[in-house]
């Protein structure tokens, strides 16, 4: 379904660099970063992850909360239940 999406100049001019260094089109290369952005996505929500980054009063707690986070964003997507 074609869709209109306005953006800066210099956000396409950045967008074409990087679409030409890869030898693909503007359109393939902003379909792959969309794709990426939406299966990176996560579903915690913004609230949870700022109180996660604002738990830490000492650097042991910083270092654990961080390194949950990780461990949730390398985790593997599970698709939806079949019924």
């Amino acid at each position: 379904m074609p869709t209109t999406v306005h953006l800066p100049p210099e956000l396409i001019r950045r967008i074409d660099e990087r679409a030409r260094g890869r030898g693909v089109s503007r359109n393939q290369y902003i379909r792959k970063a969309l794709e990426t952005m939406v299966a990176d996505d996560t579903t915690w929500s913004t609230d949870f992850l700022k109180a996660l980054d604002d738990a830490g009063r000492d650097k042991g707690t910083r270092l654990a909360v961080a390194e949950m986070r990780r461990a949730i964003a390398r985790r593997p997507r599970k698709g939806s239940p079949k019924p």
